[in-house]
């Protein structure tokens, strides 16, 4: 497990070969000193024990999916470790060394792993690309894949958010660019239903404390060229918004520690429900996602 340093003048990383993880992102708050926003780990080599699976990539299907799944009108039964295949299992990206392909110190790091066929029952071998760019006060992640048989694929990245390093969530401030979001079953999986936020805990479209709401939850992001994606520390005074090209998010946000995951992707279970954005790839595609974080201060 290897740690590599990107840093610009104005926010600095850390990220891992392991589950190529973004260890640390260090931002400054309004007396001009770095905040680690990240709910990372003090040590590298407790990664491989962590069940929270801080700061991974998680791939090839992020988020829950029901047995068994429809490829092509052949059936797959896919890895089972939570009920449902959670995050891909014990073969989930977030658990494998990536290969190093570029680093620039100043600027970013990119990281490639090859998914063999078979893996967590999927068909495909699949080869995954990942970019963390640091391009002035943003953090941009940038995803691409390519199969030789049909598959899916529905990456994300799974860093817990605190901005004011290890003080309560629940003082700050959240907003979602979202209308809807989907109805779970009783193992978190959607239901296929999508529900209207109006009247209910999931209306962030205007700014609103989080206080002691926990959510694990996949909203249906607006389409927009705005920030899908909003939180506001009061006591940092550091505010930062997510952009994506993904159709959904899951604001996740453990009772175990104070920390908030902004999990940019497609739905969960999209194989199973046909009027969910596809997940499919085919051999000669390329999937591509696309996903940023801007700081910057509110006084």
């Amino acid at each position: 497990m290897n740690q590599f340093l990107v840093s610009n003048n104005l926010i600095k990383a850390k990220f891992l070969s392991y589950g190529a993880i973004l260890h640390e992102l260090w931002v400054k708050n309004y007396k001009n000193k770095y905040v680690n926003v990240i709910k990372g780990l003090k040590k590298k080599e407790e990664y491989l024990n962590d069940i929270w699976s801080r700061g991974a990539i998680m791939g090839r299907y992020a988020g829950r999916l029901e047995n068994p799944i429809l490829i092509e009108d052949k059936k797959y039964e896919i890895e089972n470790n939570d009920g449902v295949l959670l995050h891909s299992g014990l073969s989930g990206w977030n658990k494998k060394n990536w290969k190093l392909i570029n680093y620039n110190k100043d600027k970013s790091i990119s990281f490639e792993y090859l998914c063999k066929d078979g893996s967590s029952g999927f068909p495909g071998n699949v080869v995954v690309k990942i970019k963390y760019a640091l391009i002035e006060n943003e953090l941009q992640i940038s995803y691409l894949a390519e199969t030789d048989n049909t598959t899916h694929i529905n990456l994300t990245n799974h860093s817990y958010f605190n901005l004011n390093g290890n003080n309560p969530i629940n003082s700050n401030f959240l907003k979602i660019n979202a209308d809807y979001y989907l109805e779970l079953k009783n193992n978190l999986v959607p239901s296929g239903k999508i529900l209207n936020v109006s009247e209910t805990k999931f209306d962030f479209r205007n700014f609103k404390v989080i206080g002691t709401n926990r959510f694990d939850d996949c909203f249906v992001l607006n389409k927009t060229k705005e920030a899908v994606a909003s939180i506001y520390d009061p006591n940092s005074k550091i505010n930062m918004e997510v952009y994506t090209n993904q159709p959904g998010i899951v604001i996740f946000t453990p009772l175990n520690f104070d920390g908030i995951c902004f999990e940019t992707q497609k739905f969960s279970n999209s194989p199973n429900i046909s009027h969910f954005p596809k997940t499919v790839l085919k051999t000669g595609e390329v999937y591509e996602q696309k996903t940023k974080f801007r700081f910057s201060l509110i006084e």
